[in-house]
């Protein structure tokens, strides 16, 4: 961001830069002509399992972006940009796909004008044949950002909805996708209230894309979750979002197990853990429930 005949708000400065320049700047194929992966792309693929292409389809619909790299290019685009206390997803990503990673800082004169607040953030974008490969990988998991990714690849891949099995084609939620969703949408609180003397935890998902979040609380209620829905909630000139809640104590236990393993952030790891170390080890009740299934067994 800059002003007219002023120095830059934000600076920007690499700090992963692409190893393989030859690859790079001169992309492989990325099928044979007889229609297969060429060696490079499936060295590629050898490097992610099955769950963290979910993950990462999760995170690409909950802070990600897909589309081109102007509104006159044809040059395909992935972005997606974390503050850099939480950056370990895409920076694994970075280093899985060799991509350049970038560092966003405001100036002193920006936050004196905003926020003091504000967090630098990195960024990757992932470009052309690489960035096709990507959006391939995780097109069967993306549930928000399905029809783009299935406007695109059509656009581009001659038969590509009748090539590929149907089912790439359907919605798949799944608890890898709900970590990554919950990587770039969510927030784990744990807090003392001290006017109480109590704890209070929360799993709160808010997002603007409001047909989605409803359909991440429908899922979780077919699941066995006690989902809260929030209202739409809109202020000042922003979009519109709506979150769901889940706050009792079993719900969340059992929910932060299944997406700890998935899970790529730290500090969101942090939070779930110790909130399942306060169910089993500090709370005078649940702590109590454990002792006597324990002494019956």
């Amino acid at each position: 961001m800059k002003r007219k005949n002023s120095k830059p708000l934000i600076i920007t400065e690499t700090i992963r830069e692409v190893k393989d320049i030859k690859n790079e700047k001169n992309p492989p194929k990325l099928t044979s002509k007889d229609g297969h992966l060429t060696s490079y792309y499936i060295d590629l693929l050898a490097k992610f399992e099955p769950e963290e292409l979910q993950y990462y389809a999760g995170l690409i619909d909950g802070d990600g972006a897909i589309g081109w790299n102007s509104a006159t290019s044809k040059t395909i685009r992935i972005q997606v940009s974390l503050t850099e206390e939480a950056a370990e997803p895409i920076i694994q990503l970075a280093e899985k796909l060799d991509l350049k990673l970038s560092l966003s800082k405001r100036t002193k004169l920006y936050e004196k004008e905003t926020s003091a607040n504000a967090k630098p953030i990195i960024n990757v974008n992932i470009y052309k044949t690489k960035a096709w490969f990507f959006l391939f990988l995780i097109y069967p998991y993306l549930l928000e950002k399905k029809e783009r990714g299935r406007e695109m690849l059509e656009g581009h891949f001659r038969d590509f909805l009748k090539c590929h099995d149907r089912r790439m084609h359907q919605r798949q939620f799944s608890m890898p996708y709900l970590a990554g969703y919950s990587d770039a949408e969510g927030h784990f609180k744990y807090k003392y209230r001290h006017n109480q003397k109590s704890f209070m935890f929360n799993y709160v998902l808010n997002s603007t894309a409001i047909g989605h979040v409803d359909y991440i609380g429908e899922q979780l209620c077919r699941l066995g979750y006690n989902v809260r829905y929030g209202k739409v909630y809109k202020k000042n000139n922003r979009k519109p979002s709506k979150m769901i809640t889940i706050s009792n104590l079993p719900d969340l236990k059992k929910l932060y197990s299944q997406l700890i393993p998935f899970s790529k952030i730290k500090r969101k790891k942090r939070a779930m853990t110790m909130t399942q170390f306060y169910m089993d080890y500090l709370s005078p009740i649940y702590r109590k429930k454990e002792r006597q299934l324990n002494l019956i067994k």
